[in-house]
């Protein structure tokens, strides 16, 4: 490891230098400690140069004392595998054509070339029969990681993403006679290269090498379907072998040898070598090829099969044939096509540049004999660091991604350019590799805003917007070894022969190529495109420049703009984790953030849609001709014109993306495709040889598929007309016959809403029909707005759901809980442009879970379909209700009463000052909020003749606040009395003033109705139809409490409830009612959190406020980007799908024991409270962490003296100046989470929520966006059932609602026909829940008339199970948790406590639900133990009227133990 550097200046000088020395040297140790578990070492053999010769040099067979146990096997495995191919060649005698790759139905890969369909449409007649000879010579080379000094970024399985790790071996073919005339236009070099590779493979995959080489599968090289690599993985016996090499196995062996870990792979990527001699013309085929545009020149210099000049990225070398003449320009240049053929040449040459670097900065060797001695330095210890970083992300390994090598020429640039000095540190290093990647403006559009340009016409537009993108765009080329930059450009070959070129052509052809004065512009120009910004545009040819020394290859040419734009967002976020912020956690957790967390592609993102590739139009439907009026027709075709550039595949991918990210607009932050290198990190790859591994394919955590060489198999068969095929995604799937494109999207929350799309101004014609062409012509209308504008748009007016499609199921809420109308609009976009053919919608992933939630949207919504406006009638009697008791308790003095006698329209001799919410109902936090009674002062909602007599749910809870006085008692009995008088009084004067009603006036009087109970606690009423439970907060109480110098411990407890009630219960309802208002989807998290929750029996053992923290957390707790253009890669949910499943991440991730949950939305708690809780935190949790509360969560009022912060009412005025100094001395504790959960629930509710994730993640992945298969995650199973103790079944009368229950919920959405014959209604779970707690249980419902008046006492609060499980923990905690479900509380589970088991000493005081212990050998205090049937029989008979049913799973009878343990003890005697 390198030396610790020392602190910078700018760190000593800052105002907390000794927090932050000390976080960076911890980030310094725990960097130090991964790069000495992730390093491996294997030096790559020396194969002999010349083919004739099969010897290979023996340097380092032996292992050096660093390496890797098995490098010896990978060496020798690569001897066998040089000797066997340079054998398979024949002596150059071997013929190969497209034949060798067909298999039934097609073709084992995608050939493409003009040469080969030729070839496919002429073998009926015999004629165009493409043959070709073997290459003479071939030479495998080690490359990548493998063949780098010290092997820099070659790491073990676990900093590998868990896969075993892959050693790249270039196999360099040799262009004498395998490559001549032009084959590098049209495809025909990939073809050849591919059809050597597969018979390369089925050589390899014979069966006399089988035992050698192993399994042989095709994949595809870094996502690019253009070119095929082998993947080789060694015979599970290779070490076993290895040992054994000596001797020889017997015939007849019984056993035979057990499958070993497979150690490594081997991948064969096919490139070319250099000529060696210089030649004056390109081979002889040219003389009779009829291509045009010859580029043969003399050169001396560049002695390669491609003429230099092909390697301009203004070049087209790819064209596409007569079908495509109508919908592709034929000049138009392909720089991707020709940047791909360029990868193959500088295969060997990429992997010097980075070992020279290596080089200078260790001062050692090229040779081989330098591998002997073990090389580390920061830069191999900063490409790990990178390679962790970007593996963790998704951001390695796909298809336009990083790769190891993209990571490691990036880090050469660095070095070369000085930005990274040689004595930097690794973790240095790190920080100036984010800062250039997230600074550097890759793809031009940083400078652009969506006021550019305004005004100006479409055509026009797109111009200057395109000028503006190249000339702000970023472009580096590597630096020679000795110059700077500019100097390596200036001496550049290449650059020199395009200055040639460029006045040649404007000499010879009169065109001016003036706009691209030199190669480093053209570079800019060709890989940049404005489909990006403002215009519809259909070529996505966009990618950042990074180029080597000879400017002849662009490394980051397979580097999409959303990549870019999404890494750039990482990088930035990884800077802020270094440089810390002043709120984050003590103790930093940087480190944990950046390379242990893992964030990838299924957990970034609010949304995710599949798009099925085979209703994507086809090659021959975008080139042939269409019907007048068809989107495919028009110039202004918004994807395909790239299709000869990037590929069928890529232009797809790219393109759907693209047209995405601009229909979308500002609604959304990223849409991003699925690439490799997004699996799930946590599973295991195939570790493990199988028999049958060859004949298999292979999906690994990269999800990277290969397909075997052997086997029958028909899947993934290409076939042979490529006008016809189906794209492929990048991630292929196992089913050929399901292959979608899965994008994703993180939605804007402040701009989903938008509903109007506004195109240009009417008389930019060009521009009208490019929206037209976007939106389509049935949505895209002229319309007239308020300022007078007259412009295309497209407006998103609301869509009541169709019954008949359950795929396309619209709910009440889905504009807060589903991304506003983002959906929608995808929708549209995907069936316009790319799904036409398909019936089925494209949709969200696990959209139906807003089905518990929130009711379905029809014509004719029901009132009790939309949870919001439930909510808001609650908040809307709140407010009324408040403004009567403040208005009716305000004072005026009567002197008829006493001189100076106030009295109120309420009899209150003290006027109510705040009336303040308590309910999570008001605060739109409820599962079922409460619906207006009829037997309250609500509204009958229907025509029933029965109302049911109770309210089932709880009362809404507030509490009054009087105005100040000095009439309040000074006893804590009679202040106690004196609350009580005025709820009474409260009640009589309600009544009163109803009783009054003529002098009333126009107060809502008549909005009181039926009884009201009053309590020396509260004050139970009905108002416009709700349920309300009163409270007094009188400050003087606290006043009191708190000017005690020796409270006693009632005293305390008292103060400690009357504080958690009244003032922390009214911070925490006004810090989430904030949260929820600012998130419209974090309350539909917290009653989707609070359904699950109770479906898995966890009701009341977990606060509800303590989901609401959670769910605040996650909502505020995301990356700052206020000073940055780059959009949030850690940004708040947006969807209640996301933000579901990052709740059940937190629940199951964080570290409960070891570290504390600091809940700060609005920023209150200070840096220095923080090092408070920390260290408070710590003293608690002790050495052991096992103390304290299980569940530790802060929030801003969980300090001592929470009290003195309400104002003057409860602190005097002389105390407040002590309040600074008693700042600084806070105790901050938990107080929701202070006694629940215990630690046994939260260790199961951690396991339930580990086991939903998971489960919903694998429904994500799996796809089918209307299948039920998620309602698994909100079920009990049959093995979580059993895990309790005893189960106890309630009999069904006291069950409201058997729909929510926890083994069999009612989770469809069903459609019935109406009952007046006129359609079908549409109903969700929630809907039919609310309607069946509104009915009310069947027993206790009332006939109800609208002319006659009946009785109507009606019970406020309607919970006997829920009361049962309160007396039953009060009553026999200490044995044992019950657990059960409010919503259906069908069975109540308990599980016994282990400590309540053990063996105590006998006392008569407490010798209730004791028993003997029956054993042998009796220990001293030792007597007695709990006896599970006395307490099973006291609480069955207790329950007689409630229970039916007792089901004993685990029986705690010592007799049993006892005996087995005289079993054991017996058994060992007789071995003794």
């Amino acid at each position: 490891m390198t030396a610790a550097s020392e602190p910078s200046p700018e760190l000593l000088d800052h105002p907390n230098s000794s927090s932050l020395l000390g976080r960076t040297n911890l980030l310094r140790l725990e960097t130090a400690e991964l790069l000495s578990e992730s390093t491996l070492h294997i030096h790559p053999p020396v194969f002999a140069s010349s083919a004739s010769s099969s010897t290979s040099l023996a340097i380092g067979e032996e292992r050096a004392h660093y390496e890797a146990r098995w490098s010896p096997l990978v060496r020798k495995y690569l001897h066998q595998l040089n000797d066997i191919i340079l054998a398979s060649l024949g002596e150059g005698t071997t013929r190969l054509s497209p034949d060798i790759c067909a298999v039934e139905g097609g073709y084992r890969i995608p050939l493409q070339s003009d040469k080969f369909q030729k070839h496919v449409h002429g073998l009926a007649h015999s004629e165009h029969r493409w043959e070709f000879p073997a290459p003479k010579n071939l030479a495998l080379h080690p490359v990548g990681s493998f063949a780098h000094l010290g092997n820099a970024g070659l790491t073990n399985r676990h900093a590998n993403g868990n896969n075993v790790p892959v050693l790249d071996v270039a196999v360099l073919i040799s262009e004498e006679g395998f490559l001549g005339g032009k084959d590098y236009l049209n495809g025909r070099y990939f073809d050849k290269r591919n059809i050597l590779a597969v018979y390369i493979a089925k050589q390899l995959s014979q069966k006399k090498h089988r035992s050698t080489i192993g399994s042989v599968h095709l994949t595809n090289l870094f996502g690019d379907s253009r070119k095929v690599a082998l993947l080789l993985t060694p015979p599970s016996d290779i070490e076993d072998r290895t040992k054994k090499m000596d001797k020889k196995r017997k015939k007849n062996n019984e056993e035979q040898t057990k499958n070993s870990k497979v150690r490594f792979r081997i991948r064969l990527i096919f490139g070319m070598q250099q000529g060696i001699s210089t030649r004056k013309h390109h081979g002889h085929e040219h003389i009779h090829s009829d291509d045009d545009d010859d580029d043969d020149e003399e050169e001396s210099k560049w002695n390669c099969w491609i003429p230099r000049t092909r390697l301009f990225p203004d070049r087209s070398n790819n064209r596409s044939g007569k079908q495509h003449t109508d919908s592709f320009s034929a000049d138009g240049s392909t720089p991707h096509y020709t940047n791909s053929i360029a990868e193959d040449l500088h295969f060997v040459s990429t992997s010097r540049l980075i070992t020279s670097t290596l080089v200078s900065l260790t001062g050692g060797s090229t040779s081989v004999a330098s591998n002997i001695n073990p090389i580390s330095s920061s830069f191999h210890e900063t490409l790990i660091l990178l390679k962790v970083w970007a593996l963790q992300r998704g951001l390695l390994r796909g298809h336009d991604s990083f790769t190891t090598t993209t990571l490691a020429v990036i880090l050469v640039y660095l070095y070369r350019t000085k930005s990274i000095g040689k004595r930097m540190g690794s973790m240095q290093a790190f920080t100036a590799f984010m800062k250039f990647w997230s600074e550097a403006d890759w793809l031009g559009e940083d400078s652009l805003t969506s006021d550019t340009c305004v005004g100006t016409p479409t055509i026009k537009r797109a111009e200057m917007v395109l000028q503006r993108k190249v000339l702000k765009k970023a472009a580096f080329v590597i630096p020679d070894e000795g110059r700077n930059e500019s100097q390596t450009i200036d001496h550049c070959e290449q650059a020199r022969l395009y200055l040639k070129d460029v006045r040649e052509s404007k000499n010879c052809t009169g065109t001016d190529r003036a706009t691209s004065k030199t190669l480093l512009y053209s570079y800019k120009l060709h890989y940049t495109s404005s489909s990006s910004t403002f215009t519809v545009c259909n070529s996505h040819h966009d990618s950042p420049i990074l180029l080597d020394p000879t400017m002849t290859i662009n490394y980051f040419a397979r580097l999409s703009p959303s990549f870019v734009r999404e890494s750039r967002a990482e990088a930035y976020a990884a800077l802020k984790y270094i440089h810390g912020n002043e709120h984050e956690e003590v103790g930093g957790g940087a480190f944990r953030k950046l390379f242990l967390e893992t964030n990838r592609f299924w957990t970034r993102y609010d949304a995710y849609m599949r798009v099925p590739m085979g209703c994507v139009p086809k090659l021959a439907i975008l080139g042939g001709k269409k019907k007048k009026g068809d989107v495919s027709s028009n110039s202004f075709r918004v994807w395909g014109k790239d299709v000869d550039d990037l590929g069928y595949n890529e232009s797809v991918c790219r393109g759907v993306v693209e047209v995405l990210s601009l229909a979308l607009g500002d609604r959304v932050c990223a849409v991003r495709a699925l690439t490799c290198g997004n699996g799930d990190i946590q599973t295991s790859s195939s570790v493990q040889s199988t028999d049958d591994i060859a004949t298999k394919c292979l999906a690994d955590s990269d999800q990277c598929l290969a397909v075997p060489i052997r086997g029958k198999s028909t899947n993934h068969v290409h076939v042979a007309e490529v006008l016809i095929r189906t794209p492929e995604p990048p991630v292929l799937s196992l089913n050929q016959q399901d292959q979608c494109l899965v994008i994703a999207l993180r939605i804007n929350p402040n701009a989903s809403r938008r509903v109007v799309d506004r195109g240009p101004p009417a008389e930019d014609i060009e521009g009208s029909t490019a929206f037209v062409t976007l939106w389509g012509e049935k949505f895209a209308q002229l319309r007239r707005f308020q300022d007078g504008a007259i412009v295309q748009a497209v407006v998103w007016t609301a869509t009541p759901c169709d019954a008949t499609r359950p795929d396309n199921m619209r709910f009440s809420g889905d504009d807060r809980s589903i991304g506003g109308i983002v959906e929608k609009v995808a929708q549209h976009i995907l069936k316009l442009h790319f799904a036409e053919q398909t019936a089925k919608l494209v949709a969200f992933e696990l959209r139906n879970m807003v089905s518990f939630i929130d009711g379905v949207s029809t014509e004719k919504t029901s009132p009790m379909s939309d949870s919001l406006s439930l909510h808001k009638n609650v908040m809307s009697a709140f407010d009324t209700l408040s403004d009567f008791l403040r208005r009716n308790t305000a004072t005026t003095v009567n002197n008829s009463l006493g001189k100076g006698k106030k009295v109120s329209k309420l009899g209150l001799p003290l006027s109510i000052d705040e009336v303040e919410p308590l309910s999570p109902c008001l605060r739109y936090a409820s599962l079922f909020p409460p619906v207006p009674h009829p037997f309250l002062g609500g509204v009958d909602l229907g025509d029933k003749r029965q109302v049911s007599g109770v309210v089932d749910g709880e009362p809404i809870l507030i509490q009054i606040r009087f105005e100040g006085s000095s009439r309040w008692p000074t006893s804590l009995n009679a202040m106690g009395a004196a609350k009580c008088a005025m709820l009474i009084q409260l009640a009589e004067g309600i009544q009163k003033m109803k009783d009054e009603r003529t002098a009333s006036g126009n107060d809502d009087i008549d909005a009181f109705d039926g009884p009201m109970d009053a309590t020396p606690n509260h004050l139970t009423l009905g108002y416009r139809g709700y349920s309300w439970r009163i409270i007094v907060r009188a400050d003087q109480e606290l006043r009191m409490l708190k000017s005690l110098k020796n409270p006693t411990d009632e005293a305390k407890k008292l103060q400690r409830s009357l504080v958690n009630r009244h003032v922390r219960g009214s911070m925490h309802h006004s810090l989430i009612h904030a949260v929820h208002t600012q998130h419209p989807s974090a309350s539909a998290v917290v009653r989707l959190v609070s359904r699950w929750i109770a479906s898995h029996m966890l009701s009341d053992v977990i606060p509800h406020e303590a989901i609401e923290l959670m769910v605040a957390k996650i909502y505020t707790d995301s990356t700052d980007t206020t000073d940055s253009k780059l959009h949030a890669v850690i940004a708040p949910p947006s969807t209640v799908m996301s933000g579901f499943l990052k709740f059940l991440q937190l629940l199951s991730n964080h570290d409960w024991a070891g570290e504390p949950l600091i809940v700060d939305p609005q920023c209150h708690i200070t840096p220095h409270d923080r090092s408070l809780i920390y260290s408070q935190f710590n003293a608690i949790r002790g050495p052991d962490r096992s103390k304290g509360p299980p569940m530790y969560i802060i929030s801003p009022a969980d300090y001592d003296g929470v009290e003195e912060m309400t104002g003057s009412k409860v602190v005097g005025i002389e105390e407040s100046t002590s309040h600074a100094v008693a700042a600084s001395n806070r105790v901050w504790a938990p107080t929701i989470t202070a006694i629940h959960p215990e630690r046994v629930v939260l260790t199961r509710a951690s396991a339930l929520a580990k086991r939903a994730h998971n489960h919903l993640l694998s429904c994500v992945m799996r796809g089918g966006s209307t299948n039920n298969d998620w309602t698994g995650a909100f079920q009990e199973n049959s093995a979580s059932l059993t895990s309790y103790s005893a189960l106890l079944r309630v009999d069904s009368s006291f069950i409201t609602d058997e729909g929510c229950s926890s083994t069999d919920s009612d989770c469809a959405i069903i459609s019935t026909a109406k009952s007046s014959g006129q359609g079908t209604q549409v109903r969700s779970p929630f809907e039919r829940s609310i309607q069946k707690r509104y009915d009310g249980p069947k027993e206790l419902r009332k006939k109800h008339y609208k002319n006659l008046l009946l009785e109507k006492d009606t019970l406020h609060e309607w919970h006997p199970v829920k009361s049962l499980v309160s007396t039953l923990r009060r009553k026999y905690h200490q044995y044992a948790v019950f657990f059960y479900n409010e919503y259906c509380p069908d069975i109540i589970a308990v599980l016994w406590r282990p400590a309540s088991f053990v063996p105590q000493p006998f006392s008569a005081v407490v010798s209730e639900f004791q028993q003997p212990v029956v054993t042998s050998s009796w220990k001293e205090d030792t007597l007695v133990v709990t006896n599970t049937d006395d307490l099973l029989c006291e609480i069955g008979f207790s329950l007689k009227d409630i229970i039916t049913n007792i089901k004993i799973l685990d029986d705690k009878k010592p007799n049993n133990i006892a005996v087995k343990r005289h079993k054991h003890s017996h058994k060992r005697e007789e071995t003794d």
